[in-house]
């Protein structure tokens, strides 16, 4: 009763709760009933064609979520089998900075479970990481790491970027000076962060102001938009296996901290076997991308030696 009432709370209408439940609607209604009678209350009430929860039902339900939770800790035993397991695996990442580590998780998983049904998300903003997860709409996220994460996540590093300027050498030369980087127009893009990113915080920290004159939705659209300008974008060093020769690229004019990207879960399913599965292959899905990263920590070593 409490997953048939869950089910039908998340997608506010019993014909697709009962067909995620792989039951009749007559049996989903039958299950709400019987949880009415038993609380006292209607739960769901009618809105136009749809249904919406009652004060009462958005007030339990995250309790009957976490009771939920660890009714299936009870029965996890620490072994875990993929092949059996009917859930699909649910990822968010952002895909327009992250298209390369998408495809290496994509192969992997289809290299280990040819049939499984696996989902990849784009990642909106930061604010959604805490409820995708605990709403268990999602596995795990792959992200830019922010300032902090909320108590309730845990995660662990991936693999490290630097911030580098791109521009389109067509229609200008690459960046002299901090002054040129502030003089020339900016074009900028979201990626999985709030309205004030890591890097907007950074420039206003040592009173560096650029002038942003164009935002995009994502990276494919901003390269688009920036051929044949002078505008700049700062991005990570990976975009520019997206730029694809249309844009170049050069060090940013101020040393900046390096970008770390990790993988994001909720700490309520830390002693998951599933989770500990999904974990591992990523973790050598991108493993080739770490070792780039211990390379490039090993030149700037020898660089600083030098």
């Amino acid at each position: 009763m409490l997953r048939v009432f869950l089910t039908v709370y998340d997608e506010k209408s019993v014909s697709r709760a009962a067909e995620i439940l792989n039951s009749s609607q007559s049996t989903v209604s039958h299950n709400l009933e019987k949880l009415r009678g038993l609380l006292g209350d209607a739960l769901f009430v009618q809105a136009g064609r749809g249904i919406v929860p009652s004060a009462r039902a958005d007030a339990i339900a995250p309790k009957v979520r976490r009771i939920l939770i660890e009714m299936e800790g009870l029965t996890d035993q620490g072994v875990y089998d993929p092949v059996t397991d009917p859930d699909p695996f649910v990822i968010a990442l952002s895909s327009s900075i992250l298209d390369g580590e998408l495809e290496a998780i994509s192969n992997a998983l289809r290299a280990s479970l040819p049939g499984k049904h696996v989902v990849f998300r784009d990642l909106a903003n930061l604010s959604s990481i805490e409820p995708l997860l605990d709403r268990r709409e999602v596995d795990v996220v792959l992200n830019l790491r922010p300032r902090s994460y909320p108590n309730t996540l845990n995660h662990r590093p991936l693999f490290r970027d630097e911030m580098r300027v791109f521009y389109d050498p067509k229609a200008r030369g690459p960046v002299r000076s901090v002054a040129d980087f502030c003089a020339a127009p900016h074009a900028t893009v979201a990626f999985g962060q709030g309205r004030r990113s890591l890097l907007q915080s950074e420039l206003e920290a040592l009173s560096i102001h650029r002038r942003v004159v164009l935002g995009a939705p994502n990276l494919w659209m901003l390269i688009r938009l920036m051929r044949g300008t002078d505008l700049l974008a700062c991005l990570p060093a990976r975009a520019e296996h997206n730029a694809q020769g249309q844009l170049a690229s050069c060090p940013f004019p101020i040393d900046l901290p390096p970008l770390f990207f990790d993988v994001v879960w909720h700490r309520r399913y830390s002693n998951s076997a599933r989770l500990d599965w999904l974990l591992m292959l990523i973790e050598n899905a991108l493993t080739p991308r770490r070792e780039e990263d211990a390379l490039m920590e090993a030149e700037d070593f020898w660089a600083l030696s030098d």
